[in-house]
């Protein structure tokens, strides 16, 4: 039997608190900072911590979310902004988003930042499961950097990635799953879930570039998104759209000449389903499916 004593709170850890605090003012606007510092101490949290020491560290966290400009006081009584509402209800850690606020301030108009974008999605905060690299890594990340220099967001070494970086832009260059694991030593549960969590991040950097009111910006998390979770080269993102077709059918299909929902529309099912891996029955269903969204 698990008694209340042999269980430690994590709620007052650094990341913890950020979080909790932000949801606390977000959703109770005009709280005051005696309210936030009794709403912790009534938790496992408090009971464990003197309330001297719970109070010091939320102390910390409200003066970093106040500098951050996740929350603001007026009168003692203390709201969120719009910044701090939106990190609230994309849950992610406060320290993610303000360094995702920081790299949108940064990028440039006119050019493509996916390997700059894959390095902040790979080693913000929020991000999991992240590879150190090992030695034999250090000339693959050095290679990547300078082919794809052009694409960063800021001036960064080797030393500021990890394999995880590699791994995932592997996976939107369709390098196959034999690849990934012979090459980085990433098997399909490692590349599932590093791609489920890049899928949330991106979708939350996507929210808060709108919030920024980048458009150009938007347009290609929105792409890189798709590619993150198909594990496809940008060309192949129109064809995914349509339900069945997925990493391999669409780069089968482009091979053929079917490159966007256009010439699937006018290809004849006939014709489609002689393609390989498709077959009548899916042809039937993908020209199904591209009514609905066409």
């Amino acid at each position: 039997m698990v008694h209340l004593r042999d269980i430690s709170s994590k709620l007052t850890d650094d990341k913890a608190l950020r979080i909790h605090i932000l949801s606390l003012v977000s959703t109770t606007p005009g709280i005051k900072n005696e309210e936030i510092v009794d709403f912790f101490s009534k938790t496992l949290s408090g009971s464990q911590e003197r309330k001297s020491t719970i109070k010091f560290k939320i102390q910390i966290a409200m003066r970093y979310l106040e500098l951050e400009e996740l929350l603001k006081q007026k009168g003692g009584r203390f709201i969120a902004t719009e910044f701090g509402k939106k990190t609230s209800t994309l849950y992610i850690d406060p320290l993610t988003a303000v360094y995702f606020r920081k790299t949108l301030r940064q990028i440039t108009k006119g050019r493509k930042h996916t390997l700059g974008i894959l390095h902040i999605i790979t080693s913000c905060e929020d991000f999991f499961p992240k590879f150190s690299l090992r030695s034999k890594d250090h000339e693959l990340i050095g290679t990547l950097l300078e082919n794809y220099s052009d694409q960063l967001i800021e001036s960064i070494s080797e030393y500021d990635c990890n394999r995880s970086l590699l791994a995932m832009h592997a996976w939107i260059t369709e390098s196959s799953e034999i690849s990934l694991s012979d090459n980085l030593g990433m098997e399909s549960g490692d590349m599932h879930r590093m791609s489920e969590t890049a899928d949330w991040l991106i979708h939350a950097f996507y929210e808060l570039a709108k919030l920024e009111k980048l458009d150009n910006v938007m347009d290609e998390l929105a792409a890189l998104r798709t590619r993150v979770v198909y594990g496809i080269k940008e060309e192949l993102v129109d064809l995914v759209r349509v339900r069945g077709i997925g990493r391999v059918r669409a780069r089968i299909l482009y091979k053929n000449g079917i490159k966007n929902l256009d010439e699937l529309e006018s290809v004849p099912v006939e014709k489609l389903a002689k393609i390989d891996k498709i077959g009548s029955g899916i042809a039937e269903n993908i020209k199904t499916q591209l009514k609905k969204i066409r």
